[in-house]
């Protein structure tokens, strides 16, 4: 017999749907079958699967130790080097400034351990700013990045926080900018609205009038030399959304191996070393978030900045 106590985080959740995060490793006919034979009580009375886990609950598990132990996640497997450039942090939240050449997530096992993901799951248990004996949540991106594509990630330390920053992230209330360097002159501010589809083996993404949505704002910043500095303001969020836009207007942002110029990368590798995208996830804005409020009108920016103007200045100058 085990007995657990519900924190916050693991709260206001079916009971099914608890012990399905719990149980991680288990087949689901186990936790079925363990339910059907009444081997979980809340509050010492029988458990339901439609039945609701509030903070303070006792659980109490007629299972063996062994399999607790093998059906469940060990979160002591997030502690890893980490290579984490925080921003700001709070109790609720943490922005982190991704560099490029790291995935937001992993992508396949070989990425375990090496991606933005991981490292901010082991800053927080080093830290000890998520709860041990949260046993069903865990810390998780609201954003996310192309590998290549660097600055500003949001995560959410809590369940509360998750689920308002979902929400704004949603409803537009996070608003993201990045700063980018593209062929080409763009003279004025202008709004794309395209509709895009992916092609998952070629992991690039082409026109296609029946696919998803990509809206964002452009605003020239400065034009020198063939090249535009040009601030991109998300409205939507997408697969390689301002990349494939630029390029849809015939200015490809330089580096770009998937929808840039090629020849033009191939000179600017041999200068500067731009192996990809310059594009820096610069800068984010937060609006009124219910259950939030106090980042209202906050603004946080890329420690990136000073390095992607110094390699601004060598482009713009290039002879």
């Amino acid at each position: 017999m085990l007995k657990i106590e519900v924190t916050l985080n693991d709260a206001n959740q079916r009971f099914d749907r608890y012990l399905k995060k719990l149980f991680e490793n288990a087949p689901l006919s186990a936790i079925y079958k363990n339910l059907r034979k009444k081997n979980f009580k809340i509050n010492d009375k029988r458990a339901k699967k439609d039945d609701f886990v509030n903070k303070g609950d006792i659980i109490t598990m007629y299972i063996s130790k062994d399999n607790y132990e093998k059906w469940t996640k060990d979160k002591k497997t997030h502690i890893f080097e980490e290579k984490l450039n925080v921003v700001y942090e709070d109790e609720n939240l943490i922005i982190m400034d991704k560099p490029k050449g790291i995935l937001s997530h992993s992508a396949s096992k070989s990425d375990y351990g090496n991606n933005m993901l991981d490292y901010m799951l082991s800053y927080l248990y080093r830290t000890k700013a998520v709860n041990p004996k949260d046993k069903t949540f865990t810390p998780a991106l609201v954003n996310r990045l192309d590998r290549n594509t660097q600055g500003l990630l949001i995560g959410a330390k809590n369940h509360e926080s998750l689920i308002c920053l979902n929400k704004a992230i949603k409803n537009r209330l996070i608003d993201k900018y990045y700063l980018t360097i593209t062929k080409g002159k763009i003279s004025k501010e202008y709004r794309s609205n395209l509709k895009i589809s992916k092609n998952e083996n070629r992991n690039k993404v082409k026109a296609d009038d029946d696919g998803l949505d990509i809206v964002t704002e452009f605003k020239p910043l400065e034009y020198k030399n063939g090249y535009s500095l040009v601030q991109c303001k998300l409205i939507t969020g997408k697969t390689h959304q301002i990349r494939y836009s630029l390029k849809n207007n015939n200015t490809p942002i330089i580096g770009d191996r998937k929808y840039g110029d090629k020849h033009l990368n191939e000179m600017l590798y041999r200068k500067f070393k731009l192996k990809n995208q310059l594009l820096l996830a610069y800068k984010l804005k937060f609006n009124h978030i219910k259950g939030l409020e106090y980042l209202e009108n906050k603004t946080f920016t890329s420690n990136q900045l000073e390095d992607f103007n110094k390699l601004k200045d060598m482009v713009f100058n290039e002879k």
